[in-house]
Formats: structure tokens, C-alpha cells, sequence
């Protein structure tokens, strides 16, 4: 499997975190997946399954676009929402949910997975 310089950037600063991850190809780009425990919201203390994946861009200039949660869930915005199944029929939702607003501000060395989950992440779980 070939993965983007972006991929395996995600992917190095992930592992570096203490996450044990996986790559896949969604159909759409490569996706980095990996066990999460969720600190905030209704799902707090539970565990999913994410992926991050990018959508156009060069990390870490511009973020990760797409989370994909397995099982799915729902945030409640209706725009940027894609279900689908992998091969082994395991159900998940990718939802377009850029954290732009955060990452703009950030200075290119703070542009990282550690305050992409910390910032963003945190946030997309607590509107669940």
C-alpha cells in the first residue's frame, strides 16, 4: 500500500501519541484509522473506532477533513455526512467536519494530531 507524505505524517504523530493505527483506502483516499475513547459529550467513556482522512491539501498546512466514526454515529448537521461499509462489513460514517476555525490560528509548529484530538476532536465529540 502506498501512502502520501500527509498519511504517514498523520500516521507517525498518531503512534507517537500511544495510538495504535491502521491505514486503509476508503474508495475516496487513504484513511488512518484507530481506537478512541471519547472525554467528552453523551458517548463519554465509550470507544469507537476513527479514521481521519484528508481532502485536498498538504498537512500539516491545512488539517484533516474527514472524521470517520465506526459504528456511526451523528453529530446532527445534515451536510458532508457519507455512510458506508468496509470490505469485511464493518459500518461506519464519514462526516465532513474540517476544524479549520481552530487550525487556522495555530502556528505552523502547533499545526499537530496532538491539538487536532485535543482541539478538535474534543469538540466534534462534545456535540454528540
Amino acid at each position: 500500500m502506498v501512502m502520501s507524505k500527509d498519511v504517514e505524517k498523520i500516521r507517525a504523530q498518531l503512534e507517537d501519541l500511544g495510538y495504535d493505527t491502521a491505514v486503509r483506502d476508503s474508495g475516496q483516499g487513504m484513511v488512518v484509522e484507530f481506537d478512541y475513547k471519547v472525554e467528552t459529550g453523551t458517548k463519554c467513556g465509550d470507544s469507537f473506532r476513527i479514521g481521519i482522512s484528508m481532502h485536498k491539501g498538504v498537512y500539516p498546512e491545512y488539517p484533516p477533513h474527514w472524521i470517520h466514526v465506526s459504528p456511526p454515529v451523528s453529530d446532527g448537521l445534515a451536510g458532508g455526512v457519507k455512510p458506508y461499509q468496509t470490505g469485511d462489513g464493518q459500518e461506519w460514517v464519514a462526516m465532513s467536519r474540517p476544524p479549520s476555525d481552530l487550525w487556522d490560528g495555530l502556528p505552523l509548529p502547533k499545526k499537530d494530531m496532538k491539538n487536532y484530538l485535543e482541539g478538535h476532536m474534543r469538540r466534534f465529540w462534545s456535540r454528540i
